[in-house]
């Protein structure tokens, strides 16, 4: 018998601390502490006469929970109650701002032995280092004192034994008759139990075993330890029950994959360990998650592996594959014996093998987690068996409705929501409540475990069919509340089906019948839309549509939807090529003559859409009328989203007036009904109206209210969900910061455009990040650099045929280009632009392209094709109501002119421009305008002349 353990002790002020059992004396009787104030005290003590941190000092005593720093300070004045007594200094001082720090004398007797209880303080198993479980094991041992029963429940190779004889360990001191370790897995009948209770406690011969195990326990305080009870769990509840009742002195820390449900259970269920995310990117990262720390032990222990940044994100997604389980996690980490980590997640696909293996000290049900499922698998009913087999082909979480579509015919409705339930209840489904809605998933390894049984069965392909016919149906239904709920609520719904859209394509793909994937597809493009997934939406329309012919159903309804679907994520993912435009029209043909009009109006808004980006704004307007002609007869909820093309055709047309109008009472219209039809036509309504109008806002004078429009526009955008949205949305934001060279907000929005998904509008994307880049690069000093990313992003336009806003993007290159004293290719470049600007009738832009012409001819010292320049780029920009164009011109006029000598008309120039403006009055070109008339009054003072109309000066240097 073991009669003291070597520990580590630490004496101090008449207190030892008996660090490894948590166990605190004062001149050799226990005192009583909680287990976090035990856990900081510890901490404390150990580190004595250094600083602990508050957070080291809370993530050690509540890790994995948040709580708040008062839980804290509570704990420690505490400790200093039961330490300091009559002190007059406290053992525990306050570091401000810092944490605390342990301050009287410590001594360390780390070889001493401590005695421990007398009997049977050596029965309990030995248990490897705990990785992960310093708070369960806190909160069971919390729980065991006499008269209490503690079930730790959990699924097979969670890790449930170990933990029980951790936290029993812990507490042992306590009880002075010392522990039993009863281990149920052996007992195969339920009768037999009390008979292995009662030898496990050393009681000979009976013939009532559970009265003498009752008989000889009755004045005893001892802690017994049942491990394993499901599937004996009838007895074995019967016996604890009688026990806690018949026996004051005992405690009961009970292990079973399902509660007993006895009414003075108190559960502890054991979850997962925690598992790193996705974008862990160093080696210290992810070993602040358990599972990872715990496969990096167990890897370094067993085979020498060592832990580098490269392999961080690789065992972290290898630690969430396998759910986080600590015995797949062990049994993962034998294999890098002879493989590499990437070669270990590579085996995941078969996970079955990868699990098979395991060391042969663990109880034979343990030494694999196949032999734990099996395990698991034979103490099920035929119904629950069928039930779990059957759930094993969702990919995530699924609800009741769902279970029921896929299970077996021959198991009643009535029978397969109870087996939910007593599923859950042995730990093979995890399920969860929120807003008052149940869900369920397996664990990845029961998972691939059932559909193991499954196509050994031969019943996979069947119950394959139901699900792929459940998913079809599920999808068709929530299109048609598409048009009906709000964006949220929509995709809340049915957002989780998209890993079991692609599971139920992929079975569909593999038949010789192609009309089951092709429905599928229809199916899903809803929903492909709403998450910005145009990529796999285009992939698979296009291979839906090569297969329609094979089905019979060309000319349908069925491919008219997949043309559109085609047409619209095409545009998005590959540029606007011919095989968009193909698509979109053979899709508008078959909607008119099968008498669809909204895939009529989609149509035309795709084709419309296309007509502006490639630089046909005219073209666009005439498709436009066409379609406010179909939506005003037959869907006038629609004619909103014609206008709004309408009026950003006629922005880039450069008629603002009508445009800001016409977008100012869409804003109204968009914000009544923001949430509701969100992505209509591809892109959320409310973000689209509110950046035309964030633009045409800045371009008429009101750059202030324009930065304060993009910056709601981007907040609802987020708050959408919908990433294509807030792509578009994020671009033309921070096209507004680079305007008001507001370099700090267009840097923010260009860094969250590249934090989006690449899946997500990747095609306009990027071209338009290299612009951005770009200016900001040239506004940091870095102008070569800038001139070379702003060229990338024209030649990513023009590849993807993206025309628009290329003519300003190279008067902006030709712009930089003469700051670098490139003369002669600002020249070629800002002639290109003008062309390309007439080309495309985007007049929008062209008085700034003739600002920057102006700026190219001061630099060729030709100041009269200078000065001509810029009275038609004030021209221009008054005809459009340009106000802000307007300024510019006019400061680069006003410069001129007072270089010419001219300053008698800078003046009469440029106040009216600056007195039209409300707004923007700390803005750069505005600042700049009033100096350039503070330079011309001090000419005129310098000459011995007194200023004109002094006093109308002062109200143009406002703000």
């Amino acid at each position: 018998m073991r009669d003291a353990v070597q520990e580590a002790t630490y004496r101090f002020e008449g207190f030892e601390l008996h660090a490894c059992r948590r166990l605190l004396t004062r001149d050799g009787t226990p005192v009583r502490v909680g287990s976090r104030a035990m856990e900081l005290l510890t901490i404390l003590v150990e580190r004595a006469g250094e600083t602990v941190s508050k957070q080291h000092l809370m993530q050690r005593a509540w890790p994995d929970v948040f709580v708040h720093e008062d839980n804290l300070k509570v704990n420690i004045a505490g400790l200093r109650r039961l330490l300091d007594g009559d002190r007059r200094t406290s053992m525990i001082t306050t570091v401000p701002g810092r944490g605390y720090r342990f301050v009287a004398e410590v001594r360390s007797a780390a070889t001493e032995p401590l005695p421990l209880a007398t009997r049977h303080a050596d029965v309990l198993p030995s248990a490897p280092p705990l990785v992960g479980r310093a708070a369960d094991v806190a909160a069971v041992a919390e729980g065991l004192v006499p008269g209490a029963l503690v079930t730790v429940v959990g699924s097979g190779g969670i890790g449930k034994t170990v933990v029980a004889i951790v936290a029993a360990g812990r507490v042992l001191p306590a009880f002075v008759d010392g522990a039993a370790f009863v281990d149920l897995t052996k007992v195969n009948d339920g009768g037999l139990v009390p008979t292995v209770l009662a030898s496990a406690l050393g009681i000979g011969a009976i013939t009532d075993p559970l009265a003498s195990v009752i008989h000889a326990l009755r004045t005893q305080t001892k802690l017994l330890i049942v491990d394993n009870c499901e599937h004996v769990l009838p007895t074995a509840s019967a016996v604890v029950d009688q026990l806690i009742r018949d026996v004051p002195g005992l405690a009961i820390l009970a292990t079973s994959r399902e509660p007993l449900a006895i009414r003075e259970e108190r559960l502890h269920r054991l979850d997962a360990l925690r598992t790193a995310p996705s974008a862990t990117h160093s080696a210290a990262d992810a070993l602040s998650y358990p599972a990872v720390d715990l496969f990096v032990r167990r890897a370094g222990e067993r085979t020498g592996y060592a832990f580098t940044d490269a392999d961080a994100a690789v065992v972290a997604e290898l630690c969430r594959r396998i759910d986080g389980i600590p015995l797949a996690i062990e049994l993962a980490a034998t294999h890098t014996a002879a493989r590499t980590v990437r070669d270990v997640l590579a085996m995941l696909d078969d996970q079955l093998r990868l699990l098979s293996d395991g060391p042969r000290r663990s109880p034979p049900r343990q030494q694999t987690l196949l032999a734990t499922l099996d395990w698991s698998y034979n103490l099920l009913s035929d119904d629950e068996a069928a039930v779990l087999a059957a759930l094993a082909v969702f990919m995530g979480r699924f609800d009741a409705e769902a279970a029921l579509a896929v299970a077996p015919p021959h198991v009643a409705p009535l029978a397969v929501v109870d087996a939910l339930a007593r599923l859950c209840a042995k730990s093979l489904l995890v399920h969860e409540v929120r807003d008052g809605a149940i869900t369920y998933r397996l664990l990845e390894t029961t998972r691939a475990y059932c559909l193991e049984r499954l196509a050994r069965g031969g019943e996979l392909a069947t119950v394959r069919r139901r699900h792929a016919e459940y998913v079809c149906e599920r999808l068709e239904r929530a299109a048609g509340e598409w048009t009906q709920r709000r964006a949220s609520e929509w995709g809340a719904a049915h957002g989780p089906l998209l890993d079991d859209l692609r599971s139920a394509i992929a079975w569909a793909g593999q038949g010789a019948d192609p009309a089951p994937m092709i429905r599928l597809t229809v199916a899903g493009c809803t929903l492909w839309n709403h998450l910005s997934q145009l990529g796999e939406c285009r992939d698979h329309a296009a291979r839906a549509l090569a297969a329609i012919g094979a089905a019979g159903l060309a000319g349908s309804a069925t491919e008219m939807a997949l043309q559109a679907a085609l047409a619209s994520a095409t545009i998005y993912t590959r540029g606007l090529v011919p095989e968009a435009a193909e698509a979109s029209q053979r899709a508008l043909d078959l909607a008119e003559h099968l008498g669809d009009t909204e895939t009529a109006l989609r149509s035309l808004k795709t084709l419309a859409t296309s007509d502006i980006l490639t630089g046909n704004p005219l073209r666009a307007v005439a498709r436009l009328e066409q379609f406010a002609d179909i939506a005003t007869a037959d869907d006038r909820s629609a004619l909103p989203d014609g206008e709004r093309l309408f009026a950003i055709a006629e922005y880039y047309l450069g008629r603002f007036d009508s445009a800001r109008r016409r977008l100012e009472h869409l804003a109204t219209g968009a914000r009544d009904s923001a949430g509701v039809r969100p992505t209509r036509f591809d892109i959320e309504r409310e973000g689209v109206v509110g950046c035309a109008l964030a633009t045409v806002q800045w371009l008429t004078g009101f750059p202030d209210t324009a930065m304060r429009t993009a910056a709601h526009v981007v907040e609802r955008a987020l708050l959408s969900g919908h990433d294509l949205s807030l792509s578009n949305t994020l671009a033309l934001a921070c096209q507004i910061g680079l305007w008001s060279r507001r370099y700090a907000e267009a840097e923010r929005y260009c860094e969250m455009l590249g934090e989006l998904r690449p899946e997500s509008n990747d095609m306009w994307r990027q071209p338009l990040m290299l612009y951005a880049r770009g200016i900001l690069a040239c506004a940091d000093g870095a102008s070569e650099a800038g001139v070379d990313l702003i060229r990338q992003s024209i030649a990513a336009h023009e590849s993807a045929n993206l025309l628009v806003r290329t003519a300003h993007y190279l008067g902006t290159l030709a712009l930089e280009l003469a700051n670098l004293g490139e003369i002669g290719e600002a020249d070629r470049t800002v002639q290109a632009a003008l062309d390309r600007a007439v080309a495309h009738n985007e007049h929008w832009c062209v008085p700034e392209l003739l600002r920057i012409e102006a700026l190219v001819r001061r630099r060729q010292n030709r100041a009269d094709a200078a000065e001509a320049a810029l009275s038609s780029a004030l021209s221009r920009a008054t005809e459009m109501g340009a106000l802000s164009w307007r300024l510019r011109a006019a400061n680069d006029l006003a410069r001129l002119w007072l270089d010419r000598g001219r300053t008698d008309d800078v003046r009469p120039m440029l106040s009216p421009i600056v007195d039209a403006f409300t707004e923007g009055f700390e803005g750069p070109d505005l600042v700049a305008a009033r100096g350039l008339i503070s330079d011309r009054i001090r000419t005129e003072r310098r000459d011995g002349r007194r200023p004109r109309s002094e006093t109308r000066s002062i109200r143009s240097l406002r703000g």
